[in-house]
């Protein structure tokens, strides 16, 4: 009787410790933050979901290798779209976004674009900008594709170029959806910019899109 209940005892706290680690591993995972790592492609994972939502047919071109120039290719009847898609891991306020890494060759020529640098079968025609804190909270600019290299452009100038005009050196290309609470007055070419975005932000770029 004795070692039987201690058997039991013993059989009793395995369990209770089993449980522990099932729930450590559930608050790790709930805990998990988005990353630079991971955003790239929870952001495209999002982008194919909010596509497919509108009745597009969503095929990853990423299922084989990283592909050049667009990661998604989404057909509807009446529309193709090869679609390359930003991720930026927003962990705190205010919203950012980013357009990708500059070159020293596209600081320093108008003509060298961000996008569809190289030579492949696949050219972006969309080009989808996302914020991501997580997979349901997020927000994603919806760009055509010149409207996203006339704004990468006009950040480049703005954070790239010296009031000299002078290169500085290449970097992440970002900007912050709105200007923190109480900053001052900056170059109004942030506020062209930021005008811009707004206006293809969430269901304002993804109502421009016609399946």
């Amino acid at each position: 009787m004795g070692m039987g209940g201690q058997r039991m005892s013993k059989k009793g706290k395995t369990g209770k410790t089993q449980q522990s680690v099932i729930r450590a591993s559930d608050d790790k995972i709930k805990k998990k933050e988005i990353s630079k790592g991971n955003v790239g492609r929870i952001a495209e994972r999002i982008v194919a979901n909010e596509l497919e939502f509108r009745g597009f047919r969503v095929s990853d071109l990423n299922s084989d290798g990283t592909a050049a120039n667009a990661d998604l290719l989404a057909v509807s009847p009446n529309l193709t779209l090869q679609v390359q898609v930003k991720g930026a891991s927003n962990v705190k306020e205010p919203w950012w976004v980013e357009y990708g890494f500059c070159t020293s060759e596209i600081i320093a020529s108008p003509s060298e674009t961000m996008f569809n640098r190289k030579n492949s079968f696949y050219k972006a025609n969309l080009i989808v900008l996302v914020a991501v804190r997580s997979a349901k909270d997020y927000c994603c600019i919806v760009l055509p594709v010149a409207e996203a290299e006339r704004l990468a452009r006009l950040n480049i100038d703005r954070e790239y170029r010296t009031k000299e005009g002078e290169a500085k050196k290449p970097h992440k290309v970002w900007v912050a959806l709105e200007p923190r609470p109480g900053a001052r007055a900056t170059d109004a070419r942030f506020n062209e910019e930021r005008a811009a975005l707004a206006s293809y932000r969430d269901e304002k770029g993804w109502g421009r899109l016609s399946p």
